[in-house]
């Protein structure tokens, strides 16, 4: 059964001297290829750096992540564009809302998130959203904005009644190992309702992990290994009520043409 991630951090400093081994292994659990999102100035460079010793297998994402906004310097959205510009497999993000941080600005988070909005109109490259505690501003952001290229809602554990309204703006939904927790129930169950072509699945890790029985064979004590995204297939799947390999190649096919791969 073969698969892409359609989100992960590879550039985490967790993963360390393991890195090689890592994209190995995921290679060997089927992972044919993997968006790696950066989530500021200080990590875009090192994301830039694993799609070019990794061409084929890794392509970049950039963005400002929310919980990075403090962190921006002036001329951060001129970087962010040049970026874009000169890394034609690149797309943008994880961008988004987040009103489950302390101090969370949401004024200053909508209007760093219209810049990521406007640049996905210009260069017509696809959106990874991020999105806690804000799902109603979202909404609205995303309603009030000129139409945008397609756009992946990561990690999806939004309020299953908006997903209409988010189907009809474009959004693509993915889900991570973490609803795979008993709590998070409710949020899987919600993917049995996502139109076919709009779902995906993704690792995020080294975060969002699934429960512990969920994480051999590559199991490790300080990271979520993104080999256990198989595990979230067969989640999926069973949602679905599909089989895995229908469902790893129908997330497969939404991924590729969502991020223009190959």
């Amino acid at each position: 059964m073969t698969c892409i991630d359609a989100h992960n951090h590879l550039q985490d400093p967790r993963f360390g001297a393991d890195l090689p081994q890592v994209i190995c292994e995921m290679q060997q659990a089927g992972i044919q290829h993997a968006i790696v999102n950066g989530t500021s100035e200080n990590d875009w460079p090192a994301v830039l750096a694993l799609h070019h010793d990794n061409p084929s297998f890794l392509s970049p994402a950039f963005g400002l992540h929310p919980w990075r906004v403090k962190t921006r310097s002036a001329d951060w959205h001129i970087l962010l564009r040049e970026l874009l510009e000169a890394t034609p497999a690149s797309s943008i993000g994880e961008c988004g809302l987040d009103l489950w941080m302390e101090n969370a600005d949401l004024a200053e988070q909508l209007l760093i998130l219209r810049v990521h909005f406007d640049l996905s109109r210009e260069f017509g490259k696809p959106l990874t959203l991020h999105c806690l505690k804000a799902w109603p501003p979202l909404l609205q952001a995303l309603q009030n904005t000129k139409a945008l290229p397609p756009f992946l809602l990561h990690s999806f554990g939004g309020p299953p009644v908006m997903i209409p309204a988010l189907v009809k703006l474009g959004a693509h939904f993915s889900l991570s190992g973490y609803f795979l927790h008993p709590r998070k129930l409710r949020a899987l169950q919600a993917f049995a309702d996502i139109p076919a072509n709009r779902i995906h699945v993704e690792s995020d890790a080294p975060d969002m992990a699934p429960p512990l029985e969920y994480q051999a064979p590559y199991h490790r004590e300080h990271y979520h290994h993104p080999a256990d995204i198989s595990r979230c297939i067969t989640a999926l799947a069973s949602v679905r009520q599909i089989s895995s390999q229908e469902c790893a190649a129908l997330c497969q096919q939404n991924t590729r043409q969502l991020f223009q791969l190959s």
